[in-house]
């Protein structure tokens, strides 16, 4: 009795907002992989405050962070269809299993600087928005992950591409692998937590690691010396990811103000000015703390990390079929402004 009394006060309550013309609530269900401390989970905070606020309260985004919710990054594009949760987001390199083409949208050795990446974004974007559409899902916007330089960090002194043939390098994906080895380096895949231990055996002699972030796993006490390649880690956007059915039976004004956030927050995360800034302050702290750095792989040598890049592209692309080989046609004509 009590429970249907709750209930019909509820009804009464709700029926008494929508006579005064006041909408009901909108609530749904933020998914975030990520720890609380990350940058990534700061973007994804500020995005529910401002939605809220361009609201008035009536779209509110429940953000679960941390993996809250128990889901894998590999099923995104399965669990996006299931309505739980509502919104989420995704770095595309994840998506292997499920969307290869996506998955190898971009590849190390094709951006170098800010104008590069800045220059392939709308291809970029437009190609992620069809093959995520292809699943039903709806790209809603962008989070922006910035440069990251690539250097090379070694145990000794490695400043050209033809001292880095003598050595062993450690690499973080299939697609590192594939074009180092075209250019004569023999890489290895290494698991980020048995980095460390490798580099202090001897197991590898170099490894690619962005100078930002070297220092979360200690690697400069192994690693006294470092090279930038001159380029940075594939910067593939986040994709913001809404339930499809749940994002068509939005308000209008909903719809519009989750949009209008979301391209906010977008530009909030594109700092690729200030990426530069944090590199270099990156390596001032590296240098007291007794790394090296040695000057940047000469212009030569860029060019030759990026055609075996380009070759390595054309291959996972041709691999990954579908909307694959177009994606990256459209994508490098606009790089190279053909």
């Amino acid at each position: 009795m009590k429970r249907f009394v709750l209930g019909a006060i509820a009804a009464l309550m709700a029926g008494g907002a929508q006579a005064q013309g006041t909408a009901p609530t909108t609530e749904w269900r933020f998914h975030n992989s990520y720890a609380p401390t990350r940058i990534e989970s700061q973007h994804a905070r500020e995005l529910a405050a401002d939605l809220r606020t361009r609201t008035n309260g009536r779209f509110v985004l429940n953000v679960f962070e941390g993996n809250a919710m128990n889901l894998r990054d590999a099923d995104a594009l399965r669990t996006m269809q299931g309505g739980t949760p509502e919104i989420s987001f995704i770095w595309p390199p994840f998506l292997g299993r499920d969307d290869a083409a996506m998955s190898s949208i971009l590849v190390f050795g094709l951006i170098r600087n800010a104008q590069e990446l800045n220059r392939i974004m709308p291809a970029l974007q437009q190609s992620l928005n069809e093959g995520v559409r292809r699943w039903n899902i709806e790209p809603v916007g962008y989070m922006q992950l910035g440069l990251l330089d690539a250097a090379i960090f070694c145990r000794s002194p490695v400043r050209s591409l033809d001292e880095l043939r003598r050595v062993k390098l450690r690499v973080g994906s299939r697609e590192q692998v594939e074009t180092f080895r075209t250019l004569g380096v023999a890489a290895q895949i290494v698991p980020q937590q048995e980095l460390y231990s490798a580099m202090q055996t001897g197991v590898v002699d170099c490894a690619l690691y962005p100078p930002r972030i070297v220092h979360t796993i200690s690697l400069q006490e192994v690693a006294k010396h470092a090279t930038s390649t001159g380029f940075a880690f594939p910067p593939t956007p986040y994709i913001i990811l809404a339930h499809q059915g749940r994002f068509r039976a939005l308000s209008a004004e909903n719809r519009t103000a989750l949009q209008q956030a979301t391209a906010a927050m977008e530009q909030r995360s594109a700092r690729f000015e200030q990426d530069a800034a944090d590199d270099e302050a990156s390596r001032v702290r590296l240098r007291d703390a007794g790394v090296t750095f040695h000057p940047t792989f000469s212009e030569a040598e860029q060019q030759a990390i990026r055609t075996a890049a380009l070759n390595t592209w054309d291959t996972l692309m041709k691999e990954a079929g579908g909307q694959g080989p177009a994606w990256r046609a459209r994508i490098q004509s606009a790089l190279t402004g053909n």
